[in-house]
């Protein structure tokens, strides 16, 4: 009877745990986004820079503020110039944790691979569509008070 060699039980679990890391990846829908960190100031608030967002543009950010309480969302301005804001999560999956990916003017679901018109987002919708984010311009920039990004923790804890 032949023995196992040590250096074949780390190759196996080398690849074991590749595997699993790639697999992670592909079922949390991150790849190829990259999620800028937001944290509130001192009035509670969330100021961000839009003047520099081209059409069918979308950025991803991610909250996060002294409780530890992370809340994914993001901005896009549709072909028409229009602000669009929501969480980075659906009514129907928001547990997998899956999020969109932004493709030439939609809004593409992770996970029911369903694709929504960017300008379509602040309407809302339920099902496989973003969660609308409550907002205000100011100036050219984007306002979003805490209390309304709190309101979404739930699909990400």
């Amino acid at each position: 009877m032949r023995r196992f060699k040590p250096a074949y039980g780390v190759a196996l679990l080398a690849l074991f745990m590749t595997a699993v890391l790639a697999a992670e990846m592909v079922l949390t829908g991150s790849g190829g986004r990259d999620f800028q960190r937001v944290a509130p100031d001192r009035e509670g608030r969330v100021v961000l820079e839009v003047t520099d967002l081209e059409p069918n543009d979308v950025q991803f950010y991610r909250f996060l503020n002294a409780g530890n309480q992370e809340v994914k969302f993001f901005v896009g301005r549709d072909e028409d110039g229009v602000i669009q804001v929501a969480f980075d999560a659906a009514e129907n999956d928001y547990r997998r944790k899956r999020g969109f990916r932004s493709e030439d003017g939609w809004v593409v679901n992770n996970k029911c691979d369903t694709a929504g018109r960017l300008s379509e987002v602040n309407a809302g919708g339920g099902g496989c569509r973003p969660v609308p984010l409550q907002h205000r311009l100011e100036s050219g920039r984007l306002v979003l008070e805490e209390r309304d990004i709190l309101s979404g923790w739930r699909y990400f804890r």
